[in-house]
């Protein structure tokens, strides 16, 4: 029994040995790992971290996510620039090479590998493939100043045109800090709007230019054959930025461009170098401007009239235009009229408040309310009795402006708040009147004058234009089981439905091409309400977008004052498909014939429609 009790205690005692003995021996091998990775190199992890990313982009390729390559940039090693570089060669989606050279900016700071990391994305901007170039090009802007010389290299480098227009993007402020003839060549050579930057960025950067060599620079450019439209048209619309008689120096370089801008033989390039000479007051160039005075081009012909008036100060040669036989005379002749100061220029310019042509009566309404004088209120009261539609609304707004009161357009009312108010009436400010005007829309609604509209938009005009998108793109589905066009349609339909009998009107639906319902407006009557109801029943929708044939259709015809265009989305197909190209081409245009126009985009905001709803005097609204 002893026996048993002393072996009972000697093997606890052993089992408490062992216990201990294992302890003691997980703690000693604890301590060499502590110990070993204590010594080992301290990018162990890091860079078994940057071998599982690697090996994930091997075998995602193109699926593998951005944040990954991203990570793999903020590990900021060696082996992870490596890596990172190699990665470009396992994918082939611009996202995926954007995500890379993007994640490269992490090595910038480091002495060693930033140069490295400069060095690959400029290799690949310079490049002649596509997509990466461009992905590389736009990370490069995006380094910031380190990236400077690098995009001066690529800039004059780059085998694509597109590449080095991004460089640009990222050199403008340096471009005007240094000057010269070889940052003014980059700029000609190589700027595109919009991969290098706005239209005003580009004209503000030129403008910066203003050395005799500079301008000769521009004024040899206009002249080549390789000259692009583009930079053509930059190049001119930033001379307006240097006031005549700012000195003999300046002046003298800005007129040699401006002159070589008359010489083109694209009439926009002359119109734009004859905007130019206009918003400068004159020009001294005045004997190739007056040869442009008899320009087949109707736009030319009226900016050059008005420059050679702004340059001679000639109010009385104003007056003797304003009784030409050329509309377009007379509509120089009016935005003169409100420049001079003298009583026969308003008195003039109130004679063409009555002119036979309707864009005269129009420009000469609107630069009466621009020169703002008290004589020309009772003149303009009658002229309200006398329009009708589109005009009789342009002479109420000014009306508004002009004296801060709303009266709507009851002719009687005007008529008596002046014979009560006239003698002793006190013209208030410009930011007074727009608080009277800001609710013209609600108020001409409530007047009654007609129930019209279209999308909401009140319909003054009688004489106007439904600009509709027929394109594939307007198939897509509203609500309800019904498409863009199929709404549209009903909004048409509905118009068509109150329009009143004498009214002209015209519905010219665009795709590929336009193919307006008759080739100029025609008088509404019983008859032409249920054709047009079938013809527009009848639309359906395919094809691109041809947004410049659709509004060119319309301002063809000569009694359009007014147009409503409806599209869903970026012009893709016709002579013009860039917006703010087509923009700029809408609003020459519309320089001789003042036809407003209002905008509704479906489905999205666009730039382009705002633009020419403003440009015009129009509305814009958006719709899904």
């Amino acid at each position: 029994m002893a026996q048993t009790s002393i072996s009972v205690q000697a093997y606890a005692h052993r089992s408490v040995i062992a216990l201990l003995g294992c302890r003691l021996l997980r703690l000693f091998v604890l301590l060499v790992a502590v110990l070993f990775s204590a010594g080992a190199p301290a990018g162990a992890a890091p860079q078994n971290r940057a071998q599982e990313i690697s090996s994930t982009i091997r075998r995602e390729k193109d699926k593998t996510p951005a944040a990954l390559f991203e990570e793999l940039g903020s590990l900021k090693t060696a082996q992870a620039l490596g890596l990172l570089e190699r990665s470009l060669s396992q994918v082939k989606s611009a996202r995926k090479f954007g995500a890379i050279f993007t994640a490269m900016r992490h090595f910038l700071p480091d002495e060693e590998l930033g140069p490295k990391a400069l060095r690959v994305t400029l290799r690949y901007a310079k490049g002649g493939d596509k997509v990466e170039s461009r992905q590389a090009a736009t990370a490069l802007v995006g380094f910031g100043p380190k990236a400077e010389a690098a995009l001066f290299e690529l800039a004059q480098e780059g085998k694509l045109p597109d590449s080095r227009a991004i460089a640009l993007k990222g050199l403008q402020a340096v471009l005007v800090e240094r000057g010269g003839e070889e940052s003014l060549s980059l700029v000609l050579d190589s700027w595109k709007t919009p991969r290098s930057g706005s239209q005003a960025q580009a004209c503000a950067l030129i403008s910066s230019f203003r050395e005799p060599e500079a301008f000769k620079r521009m004024a040899k450019y206009l002249a080549s054959k390789k000259a692009r439209y583009q930079m053509s048209q930059i190049i001119l619309l930033s001379m307006a930025a240097h006031p005549l008689g700012t000195s003999p120096q300046l002046d003298q370089g800005v007129e040699q461009v401006l002159y070589r801008g008359t010489q083109s033989k694209d009439s926009r390039l002359r119109y734009y170098a004859l905007d130019a000479m206009a918003t400068r007051g004159g020009t001294e160039s005045l004997p190739a401007v007056t040869r442009l005075t008899k320009d087949r081009d109707p736009a030319v012909r009226r900016l050059a009239l008005l420059v050679v008036l702004r340059s001679n100060s000639n109010g009385k040669g104003a007056q003797g235009l304003a009784r030409s036989s050329d509309p377009v005379a007379r509509q120089a002749a009016a935005i003169y009229l409100a420049e001079d100061a003298s009583s026969e220029s308003l008195e003039a310019l109130h004679g063409l408040f009555e002119d036979a042509d309707t864009s005269v009566r129009a420009e000469a309404i609107r630069q009466a309310g621009r020169r703002r004088e008290m004589d020309s209120i009772a003149p303009l009261i009658s002229c309200l009795a006398r329009e009708k539609g589109r005009l009789r609304g342009d002479v109420h707004y000014v009306l508004t402006m002009m004296t801060g009161m709303d009266l709507g357009l009851r002719v009687g009312a005007w008529q008596s708040f002046w014979r009560a108010e006239g003698e002793g009436f006190v013209m208030p400010t410009v930011e007074e009147s727009r608080k009277a005007a800001a609710d013209l829309a609600e108020r001409m609604n409530s007047t009654g004058e007609t129930s019209v509209s279209f999308y909401g938009l009140t319909v003054i005009s009688n004489s106007f234009a439904l600009v509709v998108d027929t394109s594939g793109s307007m198939t897509a589905p509203v609500k309800d089981g019904k498409s863009r066009l199929d709404i549209a349609k009903e909004q048409i339909a509905g118009t068509i439905g109150r329009i009143r009998d004498g009214f002209l009107f015209n519905v010219i639906p665009f795709s590929d091409n336009a193919l307006p319902m008759e080739e100029v407006l025609i008088e509404m009557d019983d008859v032409l309400r249920e054709d047009a109801t079938l013809f527009v029943e009848g639309l359906r929708a395919a094809g691109g977008t041809n947004v410049h044939e659709g509004l060119a259709a319309a301002f063809e015809d000569e009694y359009v004052d007014t147009i409503y265009l409806l599209t869903d989305g970026d012009p893709s197909a016709g002579a013009i498909t860039d917006p703010v190209e087509l923009r700029e081409e809408v609003e020459r245009w519309n320089s001789v014939r003042g036809i407003r126009i209002h905008c509704i985009s479906v489905g999205k905001a666009s730039a382009l429609l705002r633009g020419l709803a403003e440009d015009s005097g129009g509305e814009y609204l958006e719709v899904q």
